[in-house]
C-alpha cells in the first residue's frame, strides 16, 4: 500500500517506522563500535608496548616522573579535582574530543577519580552545549542534520536509550549534543542516556591513561587487558541487539 504524500517543511525529518528506526541506529551504532574496537586495540598495544620499553631501558626515568607529579596533584587535593573537572567540562562544552581527557584523568588522577572526574565532566559539558543549541540555534541544526538522516528520529521520539545508541556513533561530540538540543528531549532524559552512553568507552580510557606510568609492569598490562576486555563484550553487546533489532 501506497503512503499519501504529506507537505512537511522539512522534509529530511520524515518519521520511519518504529523498527526501522532502532534497526538503522542500532546498525550504525554496530559499524562505529567496530571502529572504535580497532583503535582502542592499536591504542592498547602502542601503550603496552612503550610500557615495556620504559621498564627495561632507561625510560624508566619517566616512570618516576610521572610519580612525582602525580605526588603534586594529590597535594592540591580538591582544587585539582575541580579545576581538571572544570576543564573538561569547558572543553566538551566547546567540542574538544573528550576520549584524550579521559585517559589524562585516568593517568593524573587513577582510574577510580579519573573515571569519575572524566564522566561528570563530560557529561555537564554535553549537557553545557546541549543548553545553549536550545536557547537557539534550532534552524541551523535542521539544515546541517540532513547529512544524518537516519538520525531524524530523534527529533520526534527521543528517549534515554535513544540518547544512549546515538552516544555511541563515530559522529562529533557536538554535533549531537546540538542535535539532541533542538528536539524535545527532557533534561533528565539527555543526562541520563549522556551519562551510560559515555560509561563503556570512559572506563576503557580511565583504565589505559591510569596505566600510563604504573610502577608495576603486571599492574599495567592487566588494566590494559580490562580496557580490551570491556571494549569487547560492550561491542559484542551493541552486535547482539543489532542482530535482535533486524529479526524484528
Amino acid at each position: 500500500m501506497s503512503k499519501p504524500d504529506t507537505e512537511d517543511a522539512h522534509p529530511e525529518l520524515t518519521t520511519l517506522p518504529p523498527a526501522s528506526e532502532e534497526t538503522r541506529l542500532g546498525e550504525e551504532a554496530g559499524k562505529s563500535w567496530q571502529k572504535e574496537n580497532r583503535k582502542i586495540l592499536v591504542l592498547v598495544l602502542g601503550v603496552a608496548a612503550f610500557m615495556l620499553i620504559s621498564h627495561f631501558t632507561p625510560l624508566r626515568g619517566w616512570i618516576t616522573n610521572v610519580q612525582t607529579w602525580k605526588g603534586y596533584v594529590d597535594q592540591l587535593g580538591w582544587v585539582a579535582h575541580l579545576g581538571f573537572g572544570l576543564v573538561v567540562t569547558i572543553s566538551v562544552m566547546v567540542g574538544i574530543p573528550r576520549l584524550a581527557l579521559c585517559g589524562a584523568a585516568g593517568l593524573i588522577f587513577g582510574f577510580a577519580e579519573g573515571l569519575t572526574l572524566s564522566l561528570l565532566g563530560s557529561t555537564l559539558g554535553s549537557y553545557g552545549a546541549f543548553l545553549v543549541a536550545r536557547r537557539g540555534g534550532r534552524r541551523a541544526v535542521l539544515s546541517r542534520v540532513s547529512q544524518w538522516s537516519w538520525l531524524s528520529p530523534l527529533l520526534e521520539r527521543p528517549s534515554w536509550l535513544r540518547v544512549f545508541w546515538v552516544r555511541q556513533l563515530m559522529l562529533p561530540g557536538l554535533v549531537l549534543n546540538v542535535l539532541l538540543g533542538v528536539t524535545t528531549v527532557r533534561h533528565r532524559t539527555f543526562l541520563l542516556g549522556t551519562l551510560l552512553g559515555y560509561l563503556p568507552l570512559n572506563i576503557a580510557l580511565s583504565l589505559v591513561g591510569s596505566g600510563i606510568g604504573k610502577d608495576s609492569l603486571v599492574k599495567t598490562l592487566v588494566q590494559l587487558c580490562a580496557a580490551l576486555a570491556l571494549i569487547n563484550i560492550v561491542g559484542w553487546l551493541v552486535w547482539r541487539k543489532t542482530r535482535q533489532l533486524k529479526v524484528r
